[in-house]
């Protein structure tokens, strides 16, 4: 006896409202949870951002304040032991500790609004003032080649910070700052004779391990291709020494004969 066969809806069922409703709730669901996805992702971006950009300004605000503070606390300390003695040159290092408060004003300024750029040449000239003011013969000669804007803030900054260490860590008498154009790279050179006595207590940075102003130095310095080294040798000197890579020329840039 031959057997029937089943029905064509038992092979295929077809689609009941029921089942069409629960397709349609698995394909909401799923889009639901990419959609979340998608949020959070885009979320933890812009907070990666905010959090770069908060500490970009901590950085250039500390780069900024540090040494500057220092600075105007060193003139105004010297104008406070000159008021007696000479009062012309008291009343000058404060008109030098005003300026400086201004130029903490202006570029405070500069800096919450992303537009942080120094020339190289001016904060030179600044720190060899400072230097010099202290009491310390300092040899600074201006940049020989033109650096690019970034570069020469990069390089601005480093000076700064490394005349700060200078008078805070050191006895120096003597300092040489120099910017040497290298074959495809920019070679920074700060060197003092102030080194610590060894039988004495030396800071934090002189034992080998760097304050808050080297670290945030160093990282700055690789963010932008370069290589900080620092250290005392045995003749009593301490160099800080910046390496930058510097492209060379294009070929295809149009050359100006006289």
């Amino acid at each position: 006896m031959s057997q029937a066969l089943p029905a064509p809806s038992a092979l295929c069922p077809r689609s009941t409202p029921s089942a069409r409703a629960k397709a349609g709730a698995g394909t909401v669901t799923t889009a639901g949870t990419a959609t979340t996805v998608s949020a959070v992702v885009a979320d933890t971006a812009q907070r990666r951002v905010v959090v770069r950009e908060r500490l970009r300004f901590a950085r250039d605000l500390h780069d900024l304040l540090g040494p500057r503070l220092l600075a105007i606390t060193l003139q105004c300390e010297l104008a406070l032991r000159l008021m007696d003695r000479t009062p012309d040159s008291a009343r000058s290092r404060l008109a030098e500790a005003l300026s400086g408060m201004r130029e903490i004003h202006e570029e405070a300024r500069r800096v919450a609004h992303g537009y942080h750029c120094l020339s190289l040449d001016t904060e030179i000239e600044t720190v060899r003032n400072l230097l010099e003011s202290a009491g310390i013969h300092t040899e600074a000669g201006a940049v020989s080649a033109p650096l690019p804007a970034p570069l020469q803030t990069v390089l601005a900054t480093t000076v700064r910070e490394a005349a700060a260490n200078v008078l805070r860590h050191s006895r120096a008498r003597n300092c040489r700052v120099a910017v040497d154009t290298l074959p495809g790279e920019v070679l920074l050179t700060v060197a003092n004779d102030g080194v610590h006595d060894p039988n004495q207590p030396s800071p934090p940075e002189a034992a080998g391990e760097p304050g808050l102003g080297l670290r945030s130095l160093a990282e700055r310095i690789t963010a932008a291709g370069g290589r900080l080294t620092h250290g005392p040798y045995p003749s009593g000197h301490y160099t800080l020494e910046a390496r930058f890579p510097l492209p060379a020329p294009s070929p295809d840039r149009p050359s100006h004969r006289s």
